[in-house]
């Protein structure tokens, strides 16, 4: 009775112990969990940026177009994998990130954030419009960062003060109250191409891109001349400088997140296509390159710009940088140059929207753009009487590093 009385004891510590470890062990279904969900009241609730920073990631998402705030928040997720939502929050259509080092602060959205994970707002009423990218600064990087806009705008942001002095003008209709009146002096840009979506600084220039266009055209026809890749220089002013008149998405370098460790020499790239294939731009010795690379899917091209939410070019803590855009993964040498151009090569392909994503632990963070409400205008008859959602919503989706390599089928491409 004695041994048994033991073993019956072993057994009830064992179950005891087993069920509490299921129950703190969040629900997850294919690396997605639902209790992680994100929803605004928007038409659409996509990740604008995933970040890890202060040993938490960080999330924002967007609503489909909202220059002067919104119901989206900026979320807080610990180790735990617990979700904060910060009452900081003043949402907005925002896909901009940078770690700026010399003040140790994220940059996310219009959020800036210490080591501490304190959270300080730049107002969308001095600094409206939806922020596509931050850069680092060309002339005062200690103390200073530009933002991009969706519609052209160049802001200047002091990390210290949160002074904005702005560069370029955003081109939404700026309502009354929501910025200072000389805002509205500066100048209106004449770039041609809308839909914002990267920008970088770096050999005495911040690069930018957009992928869309006014052209009613492009709504049913992709070969339309659509998008821009574009230039300025703070010694010039003036307005965005025309570079290539294509659709361009991500703009970075081999320092990413954090910008260009040495900003006068180090490349910039920017990926982009047409309706033929892939064009990758890079920026070398002041001299731009152009290169093709093959598209897995026409489901992206849409000239309008709508359905590419965000390509990137990011570290995943691997030897090389991951790029995802037009449903394939891609392996991105951090040496890449026209002095070194070997070395790209597709990983998988997939079906999804992947806003942004970076490295966790061990564990790859994908922001996606799953599910909307206003169901992304597609209304045509093969779609049936499949209702929307009754609220937009998206996740994170958690993947392993070897899982990049084993989705879809990996492209073809010429040696």
């Amino acid at each position: 009775m004695k041994h048994l009385s033991r073993i019956i004891v072993v057994l009830i510590f064992c179950f005891c112990t087993h069920s509490i470890s299921v129950a703190e062990e969040p629900k997850q279904v294919s690396g997605i969990y639902p209790h992680l969900a994100m929803f605004n009241d928007e038409a659409e609730c996509g990740t604008g940026a995933v970040v890890f920073w202060a040993d938490r990631l960080w999330a924002i998402t967007y609503g489909p177009h909202s220059p002067h705030g919104s119901s989206d928040k900026l979320y807080e997720i610990t180790p735990e994998l617990r979700q904060i939502i910060r009452t900081e929050s003043v949402g907005g259509t925002h896909a901009n990130r940078l770690i700026h080092q010399e003040s140790k602060q994220l940059i996310i959205g219009t959020y800036l954030i210490d080591e501490q994970r304190n959270v300080r707002v730049v107002s969308p009423k001095i600094m409206p419009g939806r922020l596509t990218a931050t850069a680092r600064h060309l002339t005062d990087p200690k103390n200073k960062v530009y933002f991009t806009t969706m519609e052209e705008g160049l802001y200047e942001v002091d990390v210290n003060s949160l002074a904005v002095k702005g560069w370029i003008r955003d081109g939404n209709n700026i309502q009354k109250g929501y910025t200072d009146e000389t805002f509205l002096s500066v100048l209106k840009s004449q770039l041609p191409g809308y839909h914002g979506k990267g920008s970088y600084s770096g050999q005495g220039r911040i690069v930018y891109a957009n992928n869309g266009d006014h052209d009613k055209r492009v709504l049913t026809d992709p070969t339309i001349e659509s998008g821009a890749l574009a230039e300025w220089k703070p010694e010039t002013g003036g307005d965005w400088q025309l570079v290539r008149r294509n659709q361009f998405t991500e703009v970075t370098g081999p320092g990413g997140i954090y910008g260009n460790d040495n900003p006068e020499t180090d490349p910039i790239w920017s990926i982009g296509w047409d309706y033929r294939s892939l064009i990758l731009m890079v920026l070398h010795n002041n001299q731009w390159t152009s290169y093709r690379l093959p598209k897995a899917s026409h489901t992206y091209d849409g000239a309008h710009g709508w359905h590419t939410e965000w390509p990137r070019i990011r570290s995943i803590g691997e030897d090389s940088l991951l790029m995802t855009m037009h449903g394939t993964f891609w392996r991105f040498p951090k040496t890449f140059s026209p002095q070194n151009s070997a070395g790209i090569e597709p990983r998988s392909t997939y079906l999804k929207v992947i806003g942004d994503f970076c490295r966790w632990n061990d564990r790859i963070v994908c922001g996606c753009d799953d599910s909307a409400k206003s169901e992304f205008t597609n209304k045509r008859k093969v779609k049936g009487d499949l209702a929307g959602p009754g609220r937009s919503q998206s996740n994170l989706w958690f993947l392993k590093p070897e899982q990049l390599d084993h989705f879809g089928t990996k492209l073809p491409l010429v040696k």
